[in-house]
């Protein structure tokens, strides 16, 4: 599962005008049903992974200790929430191929692990012995169904746009294979039945 947008509200940012992901603790919030999910597909046997890009470390508008605090935040929601929903394992991209002008930082870099590439994929299914073909991955952004195509699993987009809708402002390639549904309890439908069309 991606995070930001997909198990919590994005926040919106007034220094840059955007939605962006939570900084601090107290701007974290469930997205309403993601518990649920969580707790519905560890039943059905499945290890729930979290994959996520954070390019705020490498431009330096979040630090390690505050992506910390913020995931810890959001674990205490999720349990808070209903008991069971928590994940086996978080993964996340520190880097950012430009960062900021004029700002020298380590994780400025061109890397593998940053969605739509697979690197973190690939990373949890050699640590958590996961079988990716088997595997779903879900997510609000294109790069996360095409991180999903990259490593030969299963892509849910999570968006009440439509496909068409898509189309008019990105071009999709034709080999990714995407299930558009409007929120995670759809997604876990989809799951459930194993369906793949």
């Amino acid at each position: 599962m991606d995070r930001d947008g997909t198990i919590n509200e994005m926040v919106y940012d007034e220094t840059h005008g955007l939605l962006d992901s939570p900084r601090r603790p107290e701007q974290v919030v469930l997205i309403p049903g993601a518990a649920e999910f969580m707790c519905k597909a560890r039943k059905m046997d499945y290890k729930l992974i979290v994959v996520t890009n954070q390019p705020g470390i490498a431009k330096g508008t979040l630090t390690v200790p505050e992506l910390e605090s913020v995931n810890q935040r959001l674990a205490e929601l999720l349990a808070q929430e209903q008991k069971g929903a928590y994940w086996d394992s978080l993964y996340y991209c520190p880097h950012h191929p430009k960062g900021r002008p004029g700002m020298m930082s380590p994780y400025v870099k061109d890397c593998d692990c940053r969605k739509p590439k697979p690197g973190l994929l690939f990373r949890a299914a050699s640590e958590m012995s996961l079988d990716l073909p088997s595997c779903w991955m879900i997510g609000d952004g294109l790069n996360d169904v095409q991180a999903a195509a990259a490593a030969g699993c299963r892509g849910i987009l999570i968006t009440s746009l439509k496909i068409e809708q898509l189309e008019r402002f990105l071009e999709l390639d034709a080999k990714v294979p995407i299930i558009i549904k409007p929120n995670l309890a759809e997604a876990l439908s989809v799951i459930e039945k194993g369906l793949f069309t």
